[in-house]
């Protein structure tokens, strides 16, 4: 009878404690939703984790991929400094490297703690516990570590805890990095829409009405993107919700639907994401188009294969091929290398093939589709490359030659182009020493095409 009460009364401060831990789990769910602040949420995370565990300090680290660093911003207790460190370095490093899980009761003694972390703190460390955070793919995103409990080691059950608490965390510093870079991609997306709109500013009267159209055609392609960025943001919360949720009955020991968490795992968290980095990407490359039409950011001057670019331009427009319904053919001399910027002559390749496979598929009539002839030659005694673009479309009148480069200047139907791409095109080449020009066709050619755009470039840069 009295080792029964005994036993009960052993297991009370137990479930008192597991009680404990689910009030504060409920907790962090309702902090961590309410921000979407980098340092906020890793605050939080720190917080409820050295609370929960009844630790002197916790440190979350950030992996920074690009650099293999991780980062510390948030350190609690005393002597709060910011730490830096590589992949591999110290406990952190280590756990940042192998996704291994370390708990050790005396620091010191293993080999893999750095010391000079508490020599340059003032800290002295005793026990830890270090665990990675990973994302639904798997990759390390962070690193929690707790020092020093105040009663005694840390224990499986503190590891088990730690654990539910990093799957939280990881989702909630994923979703606040995506709000942090979407919120600096579109400060810098802002900035350069002044810098356009100041540049415009000074153009002649006559071209306002274009710029316009200009400003109106960047503003639907942004929309779509964020469109898609939004749409993934409303889904991943509600998967995020849903996770939450089992998570939570998983550790109430309740029953949960294995197919729905498989479902959040393999479609309910990666496919939102994956348009929120769609949405991403296509701003950043909306971004780049204006940043190298207002010359405000130049690649490197190298020497490049001119056969092998349009090679893989031509892989890159494929899509474009395809909806268009057109045929691209094409006769590449051997050619010298080509010295000039190869991110700029790439974009000038891009956008005359697909400004030749628009014309193409304008001209097209059954049963023939349209086609496509880039031709590449040495000319004048092998100091110039010569590309010619071809298309079999409705043809360029003599007329537009002289202004078909002008900025906002287009042929093409309300709605369909705003006078940007070869423009931008004409303003690159020249930068890179070359020409672009309208020519007559030759004798050759005329049965089977329309228009003919010729891009020279000198081998060597004066």
């Amino acid at each position: 009878m009295g080792s029964s009460k005994n036993a009960a009364s052993r297991g009370e401060p137990n479930l008192a404690k597991e009680n404990a831990r689910l009030r504060t789990l409920v907790e962090i769910n309702q902090r961590l939703h309410e921000s979407l602040d980098v340092d906020q949420v890793l605050s939080t995370i720190v917080d409820v984790a050295m609370r929960s565990l009844d630790a002197e300090r916790g440190t979350l680290y950030v992996v920074d991929a690009e650099s293999g660093e991780l980062w510390s911003r948030i350190v609690q207790g005393e002597n709060v400094r910011e730490i830096r460190l590589k992949v591999g370095d110290g406990i952190a490093g280590y756990v940042a490297k192998t996704g291994e899980t370390v708990n050790i009761a005396d620091a010191h003694s293993d080999e893999r703690f750095n010391s000079g972390v508490d020599a340059r703190t003032g800290f002295r460390t005793r026990s830890m516990l270090c665990m990675p955070l990973e994302d639904h793919a798997g990759r390390r995103v962070g690193v929690i570590q707790v020092m020093n409990k105040r009663s005694g080691v840390f224990t499986q059950d503190d590891e088990e805890y730690l654990s539910a608490l990093c799957v939280q965390a990881a989702l909630s510093l994923q979703n606040a990095q995506h709000a942090a870079s979407l919120s600096a991609l579109s400060r810098r997306n802002q900035d350069l829409v002044e810098v356009l709109e100041r540049r415009l500013h000074d153009l002649q009267d006559l071209k306002m009405i274009s710029m316009q159209n200009l400003a109106r055609g960047i503003a639907h392609e942004v929309n779509n993107m964020l469109a898609k960025i939004q749409g993934g943001a409303q889904s991943l919360e509600q998967s995020v919700e849903d996770l939450r949720g089992t998570l939570s009955a998983i550790i109430k020991g309740e029953e949960v639907d294995t197919e729905e968490l498989g479902y959040l795992v393999e479609e309910g968290l990666p496919a939102p994401l994956g348009g929120i980095m769609e949405g991403s990407e296509g701003i950043a490359e909306i971004v780049k188009r204006i940043r190298g039409f207002v010359r405000l950011d130049q690649g490197p001057v190298q020497f490049t294969d001119l056969n092998e670019d349009i090679e893989n331009v031509i892989k890159v427009c494929s899509s474009d091929i395809k909806e268009a319904g057109v045929t691209v053919q094409k006769r590449l001399s051997a050619l010298p290398k080509v010295e000039c910027r190869p991110s700029e002559l790439n974009m000038v390749l891009r956008e005359l093939l697909r400004n030749a496979i628009y014309y193409a598929s304008e001209g097209k009539a059954a049963p023939e589709p349209g086609r496509v002839l880039i031709r590449t030659d040495v000319v004048d005694d092998g100091k110039l490359v010569e590309t010619s673009f071809l298309d079999s479309g409705p043809g360029i009148s003599r007329d537009a030659w002289e202004n078909i480069f002008d900025l906002f200047y287009t042929t093409k139907p309300e709605g369909s182009g705003y006078g940007l791409g070869l423009s931008e095109c004409y303003a690159v080449v020249k930068r890179n020493g070359g020409t672009l020009s309208v020519e007559e066709l030759l004798k050759e050619d005329a049965k089977d095409y329309s228009t003919r755009m010729v891009l020279r470039l000198p081998t060597r840069r004066e």
